[in-house]
């Protein structure tokens, strides 16, 4: 979900001559993956495909099952709040406590699978230290990688570079 909303920002979306020489087909995967129509249905039906076959799974590459952990926290918040921990007749919902479990559960077995994966530490160093730019950090980036095509992103091209170099 982190690189298709990276992907999509406007300063990273507007680069069309850039657009123009990548290669979508996996780009449009994951957004036909990640699509959030009916609820993420795309996903969720990924996500249990990838639950089963991790079940089965002889190696531990494929037992690895990495979740969109926001959506996950939303759906247990739901769940819990959503839901009456006690059914009309006073008795206790078992089903919601259940289904709450379920999905804990689940997130602990994903935890406990060991990465069969070496950290490679220049790419850790890198992630680590990189900057994070500030949306008009990256809107300038992209102005100076493909120049603005017209004149609402010329006049927002030049306040941007008047402001961040003048905080520098």
């Amino acid at each position: 979900m982190a690189i298709i909303s990276g992907m999509n920002m406007s300063p990273v979306s507007r680069l069309r001559k850039t657009w123009n020489k990548v290669k979508t087909a996996k780009f449009d995967i994951l957004e036909h993956q990640m699509d959030p129509s009916s609820n993420f249905y795309n996903y969720r039906t990924a996500l249990r495909g990838a639950m089963q076959r991790s079940l089965t799974a002889n190696s531990s590459r494929e037992k690895i099952v990495v979740p969109f952990f926001s959506l996950l926290i939303k759906d247990i918040y739901f769940l819990n709040e959503g839901c009456s921990s006690c059914l009309p007749n006073g008795h206790v919902n078992f089903e919601k406590f259940w289904e709450l479990a379920k999905q804990v559960s689940d997130f602990m077995t994903w935890k406990q699978v060991e990465c069969p994966f070496e950290k490679d530490r220049k790419i850790l160093q890198y992630l680590l230290t990189a900057p994070v730019f500030t949306e008009d950090a990256l809107y300038l980036a992209s102005y100076e990688s493909e120049g603005p095509e017209n004149n609402t992103e010329k006049d927002r091209c030049k306040s941007l570079r008047s402001t961040l170099l003048s905080r520098v």
